[in-house]
This record gives C-alpha cells, structure tokens and sequence, in this order.
C-alpha cells in the first residue's frame, strides 16, 4: 500500500480512538475495506456471539457488546480483516480432520493460526498495534480468561500458557511462566510465516499434549471429551458460521509480534506491549472460510459441524487443554448487549431479464395470435369496437397536435438557451478584412472563434402501473402518457414505455382457453420447471412474480408505433370496462403493483437503454396510484422495530431502510440513483379529488399542508419530499383539455365564452401536468 494511504488509515484509527464514549459503525466499515485494500461488505449484527469472516461471499461480521469501545472495535476489525487476507479456506481439514478429538485439535490449529494473522497485520498497519494493547488491557481487567485469583505455572496446560501469552503475557497484564524447553514454541509461534507453518506447529503441540495425557482423548464411553463429534461436511477451522451460532468461533488471537526479543520475554510492560497485539475477542473466527466455501456461511445458512467447538466440547476445571480459550469464548457470549435493536441485513435477487421483459414485437405476436382464435361473432365485435376505439384516439391525436407543438418549442427553445449559455466567444488576434473598413469607430475588427460545450442529451423509460386499482383512472392516465410520448417522437428523444404487472406471459399456453383442462394442465407443469423463474440466484429477498411489457418504444418504425399504439389505447379502454377484455390476450389483463420489483428491473435495464442509444442522462418515470408489494425488505410504519440494511453484492454497498411511509421503495430508489445515475420521478395518480391524506405524509407539516391545499386547487397536483428526484401527485381523473370553447352552446353570452375561455385556459395548462413538468425536467 502507498505511504499516502497507510498514513490515512492510521489517522484513522486515531481519530477514532480519540472518542471512545461511542462506536461509530460506518467508521469501522471504511476502515476494514481500506484494511482489507478490497470492498468488502461490513456487517454490524447483534444475534452472533463473536466476529467471523465470509472469505466466499467477502462479508465481516462484527457483534454488537455491551460497553465496547474503539480499541476493541479496531482490534476486532484489524483480527478478521488479517483472516481475509492471509487465511486459506482449506488446508486445514487433514489435521483436525473429524469425530474424536477433532474438536481439541480445531482448537490448537486456531489459537497458533490466530498469532501469526495478528503479526501480520501489525507488521502491515503499525498504528494498529496501540489498538491491540488497548483492547487487551479492557478485556483483562474484565476477567475474560478467568484468571482472578489464579496463579500461572508450567503445571499448566502449555497450549493455554502459549494463548494467555500472546493475549495477556505480552502486555505485562500476566506473568506467563515457560520452562526453557518450551521457550522455544514461543519463537516459533511467533515466527510462522505460511499456514503450512501453523498446521505443522498445531499439530507438533497437539502430539505433545497426548504423549502427556494419553487417556485425555476419549472418556469411558469412548467419546470425545475435548472436542465434539464433527458433523458432516466440512467444519470452519476459526470460528462459527454467521447464523445459528454463527461466529462462536471466537478463538482468541495471539498476537504472534514478530519480534523474538519480545515474544520470548513475556514480561513486558505495557508500553512495549502496545507493539504486539491481540486480536480481540474478536473471536476470532473468522473463518466462516471453510465453510463458505459451500456457498454456508452467509446469512440465513447454518452448518451443523459449525457448533462442534461448543463451550462444553473442552473439559471444564481450569487445568484441562482448552480452558483459557472455553473461557474466553463463554465471556464473549456473555459480552452480547441484550438491549441492541433486532439487526436484518438483506441481499437482493438477481433477476433474470429475459424471462422478465416482453418486448413489443412479441406483443404484436400475442394479439395476433388471439384474433386468430376468435370466433366469427368475436372478431366482428372486436373489429366494431377497434373502429371505434381507432377513432377516438385518431381524435385524440389529433386535439393534442398543437399541445405537442407548443411543448416541442418551449423544449427547443430550453434547449437553444442552454446551448448559448455553453457557447464560448473569443478574439483570434487575426484581423477580420470584412470588418478592417470600420476600424476608425469600433476596436472589433479581429476574427472571433466561437466554442460550444458540448450538451448532454437525454432518454426517457416509463415504467406505468398495470394494477387492478388503476382501472377507473387507467385511460386517462393513458392519455397523459401518449403526450409524452408523442412529443418524445416528434422532439427525436429515445423512449421505452413498460407495464408492470402480476401478470406472467407464458408462450405455450397462448391459444388455450385459461379456464379448460388443458390450461390448467400445462400451467401446473410451467410452475413446476424453472423454465420461466424471473430469478438467477435465491436470496432471502422474494421478488412476487411479475412481468414488465413493453407496450411503447422509439425504437419501433411508423407502422409498428401506429399498430402498437392502436392496440394499447383499444387495451386501456377494455380495462377500464369489464366487458370487452376478453378481446385482448389474457395475460395483459390488469393484476397487482410490483413497483418495487420493477425499480429492481430497472437496475438492468436503464444502463443497456443508456448504451443502446448513446444517451448521457436516463430520466426513470414511474406512473402508479398507490405503494407497490413488499418484498420483505424495511421496517414498514415502524412496527418492527428493528434495524435493517439492503446489500448490494455489485457495488460493495450497504443501505440503511428507514422507517416512514415506504420505505422499501425508498432504499430501492437510492440504490437505483447510485447504480446508474438516473433522474427518478415518480408520478402518483390520485383518484381522491382531496389531498387530505397527505397530512401524515412523511415531511409534511401544517405550513406545508396550506399550501399543499392550494397548489392542488389551483394546477391539480402538488409536490411532495421523496427519494425521488422529483414526485408528483396528480388528480387522476384530470384529463386532458385542448379546446377551452368545445362545449359552449352556439347561443351563448360574451360573459360566458369570457368565463369558460380563461377557466379552460388554466385547466388546459394543469392537465398536461406529467407532460409539461417532464419538459422542464429533460431540458435541463
């Protein structure tokens, strides 16, 4: 690492150990990553014991204790960090290997293992090592390893000599006494450089303890006394899994210092101390490695060997192998703070696009498709109501021509004001020999060079609600959004128009009368194959099942926008009347609000849409009535009362879900901001003509409601804080008006056509509210 870097990393820690009234988490998650020199993910969880590390999914999991302070936070950081980076997930599974003693074996391995991590994350960040003493010093003087009262000798086990002395020993908090012929592991403890070094002194030790204690292996009943039976598949060597258990690990570190002089003294004081250090209690475990590599591990994922190393797998009394490590792992339990809020993290799914998104050339195949199915009568009511639906938005179209234009100008002139305010002017020195003839009355007569900064241009992808309860206010919503559309086309901005909804599409079971056997039949095999699941990978987020179709597109030519378009103006008008949706193909029927799953989709979808089109800036607009479904994620209302996080396994972040009146659709919106740095605006369609439940909105106050009041009088919707950029609630039965006199009688009074021209005037600028507003927001 840079010298510019370690010496931030240790300014760090310094800063941070100069507060140790309260442990700021998000301090501590910079550090490990800078630490780790990798972007790892962080976790903060008050169900584990003991620190542990996820070497296959790269997660750090730190407890929460009661009365923790900085130094203990670093040393535990520092610990698992060194496991992530030097800690191999196998190699060790032919010396601890399983049933009898494996246990008391596992635990050799861990506490030599944990020496040398240590030294070699002291040797790499020495501002760390002040960390490591201090840690140890509060964990002695909290009688951890149960030696009030004790006095140490060589009778003692040396295995727990050698771990008080890289614990305790090292720091002059103990005197650790060895014989000189044991001296010599404490050099050689503190000098293993690779883990092969650790597995051959581990087991050399472990030797040694049966050559003197033969009988110490198995009890009468020929079981193990000091290590229990190893469960099946492979078990972590350095601590618990993350769940169930998880981290108990908590072997203790050795510090291992690296220095000979100093490891084999064992007398030191404190100050010299500061250069060796312990890992914390951290338990040390980390190593969640094995077991990760099974995909075990991370959250959710217990491993039934993963509680072979229980606090009762080594023998009780004080002079058993073990019993320092059994009673630093009991007080680090104990440690948990039994007050913390519930802790969730949560991992969002991976969605599998291709069986998500329908595009529109296949939704021309499923209309066609359907007509061919038709009976005689059906098709010529269908083709009756198609007449009359092509008519009224043939009138349509034609009413909003001039509203399109006006919005094109207003957006070229944005547009040509942005343009000059990028365009820069400058005097080449050259004399311009047009102009020289006025050189007497004016000094401008040089060649000029004019400079324009280059613009940014943009894209639109709406995403509309194709839910049930959007049935009554669904055309108009239509309506708004074909002048968008319309004025996309007409101004050359790439569009893409999805609906999104409950509604899967199923290619096989086009034609098949939904309510026959057959149907049926063909449907439960569908449900039963992973052929159409919408994810790659389970997490413990459940994404409903949902479909996005692609209705309205730029990429589309003349006759497949006027195709299209008949057919989602004839589709809008049957769901909004339950008579005539038989018509139309099954699955575009209107189901449930998978908002949620759609901003996730979008995740995907706005980063190609962006590449495709060779586009800067994507505005994301998502037009709905109400809150999506939820998938699980946040802390809806407040009701659980819990803290939770979304993590993001691409980016290396972790969100924070708030509580308030979506939550989940706010962290999902963030993250969608940070993942492909789209504008967001969200355009809810309120079927109430009151706005008042909006009073308890999150940010809103009784200031804010006054004018809220008047603004939703005056222009017919109002503005409201969100994690959107811009989010907009609209009168959702406002359509849109074009012609001010339309419904004036023949006969009618000056006064009259006076009153209804300005009241027009104003309800003509109000109801193209999505479409002005969306003019403002991509001129810009």
């Amino acid at each position: 690492m840079l010298p510019y870097a370690q010496t931030l990393i240790y300014g760090t820690i310094y800063v941070m150990n100069q507060k140790k009234s309260t442990v700021n988490k998000a301090t501590k998650d910079i550090l490990a990553r800078c630490m780790a020199t990798e972007d790892i993910i962080v976790e903060h969880r008050s169900d584990v014991p003991s620190a542990y590390f996820d070497t296959k999914n790269r997660v750090l999991g730190l407890p929460v204790w009661k009365d923790m302070d900085n130094s203990v936070y670093d040393m535990l950081v520092g610990h698992e960090v060194s496991h992530a980076l030097h800690t191999p997930a196998e190699g060790w599974q032919d010396f601890v290997g399983k049933g009898k003693g494996s246990g008391i074996r596992h635990m050799f391995l861990n506490i030599v293992e944990d020496a040398r991590i240590e030294r070699l994350i002291k040797d790499k960040f020495p501002g760390i090592r002040r960390d490591f003493a201090s840690a140890y010093k509060t964990l002695h003087t909290q009688d951890l390893f149960e030696l009030n009262g004790r006095t140490i000798t060589t009778d003692d086990e040396l295995i727990d000599r050698l771990n008080l002395h890289f614990k305790v020993g090292l720091f002059g908090l103990e005197n650790v006494p060895f014989t000189s012929e044991e001296k010599q592991y404490i050099t050689r403890m503190a000098e293993t450089k690779s883990f092969d070094d650790v597995v051959a002194l581990a087991k050399e030790l472990y030797e040694k303890h049966q050559d003197e204690h033969p009988d110490d292996e198995e009890d009468e009943n020929g079981e193990s006394q000091s290590g229990g039976e190893s469960g099946e598949g492979e078990q972590n060597p350095f601590g618990d899994t993350p769940e169930d258990g998880e981290g108990s690990d908590t072997s203790q570190s050795t510090d291992g210092s690296g220095d000979d002089a100093e490891s084999q003294s064992g007398d030191e004081d404190g100050e010299s101390g500061e250069d060796s250090g312990q890992s914390s209690k951290d338990d040390t475990d980390d190593g969640e490695s094995a077991d990760s590599e099974d995909g075990k591990g991370s959250e959710g994922d217990s491993q039934g060997d993963s509680q072979e190393l229980g606090y009762d797998d080594y023998k009780n009394n004080v002079d058993a192998a073990g019993s320092s490590q059994r009673a630093f792992e009991k007080a680090v339990q104990e440690m948990n703070s039994d007050e913390t809020i519930d802790v969730k993290y949560h991992t969002l799914p991976n969605l599998d696009l291709s069986n998500i998104l329908v595009d529109y050339s296949v939704i021309d195949g499923m209309y066609n498709t359907k007509i061919s199915q038709l009976e005689e009568k059906q098709l010529e009511y269908r083709q009756d109501k198609m007449l009359e639906s092509n008519t009224e938005l043939q009138q349509f179209l034609n009413k909003a021509k001039s509203t399109v234009n006006h919005m094109v100008q207003q957006f070229q002139m944005k547009q040509a004001a942005d343009a000059d305010r990028r365009t820069n002017i400058t005097k080449t020195g050259v004399l311009d020999t047009t102009a020289m003839i006025d050189y007497r009355w004016s000094e401008d007569i040089f060649l000029k060079n004019e400079s324009h900064t280059d613009g940014k241009n943009h894209g639109i992808v709406m995403f509309l609600d194709w839910s049930g309860s959007m049935s009554s206010i669904l055309k108009d919503t239509v309506e708004q959004l074909l002048i968008l559309t319309e004025f996309c086309n007409k101004a050359n901005i790439p569009y893409e128009v999805y609906a999104f909804s409950s509604n899967r599409y199923y290619p096989t079971l086009e034609g098949l009368d939904r309510w026959s056997d057959e149907y049926k039949e063909e449907l439960k095999k569908i449900q039963s194959s992973s052929q159409y699941t919408i994810v790659n990978e389970d997490t413990d987020v459940k994404p409903h099942n949902f479909q996005l179709y692609n209705f309205l597109s730029s990429r589309m030519n003349t006759k497949e926008y006027k195709v299209a378009l008949q057919n989602f103006w004839g589709l809008a008008g049957a769901c909004s009347q339950y008579g005539s949706r038989s018509l139309f193909p099954s699955c575009l029927d209107l189901g449930c609000t998978p908002l949620n799953e759609a901003i996730i989709s979008a995740f995907d979808i706005i980063p190609e849409f962006q590449r495709q089109n060779g586009i800067q800036i994507v505005n994301s607009v998502f037009l709905t009535d109400g809150d999506g479904h939820s998938m699980g994620i946040g802390n809806q209302w407040g009701y659980n009362k819990r803290n939770t996080y979304v993590r993001d396994h691409k980016t290396r972040r972790t969100y924070t879900v708030g509580d308030g009146n979506r939550p989940e659709t706010d962290v999902l919106l963030e993250m969608l901001k940070d993942k492909t740095g789209c504008n967001t605006i969200g355009i809810r369609l309120e079927a109430s003509k009151r706005i008042s439940n909006y009073r308890y909105y999150k940010g809103v106050d009784e200031t804010m409601m006054s004018e809220l009041a008047k603004s939703w009088k005056k222009h017919n919707f109002i503005t409201l804080p969100s994690s959107y950029d811009k989010y907009f609630v609209v009168q959702g039965q406002l359509k849109v008006e074009f012609d001010a006199l339309e419904e004036l009688d023949e006969d009618a009074s000056i006064v009259k056509i006076k009153n209804a021209f300005l009241k027009g005037n104003t309800s003509k600028k109000s109801s193209r509210v999505i479409a002005n507003q969306m003019v403002e927001i991509i001129a810009t």
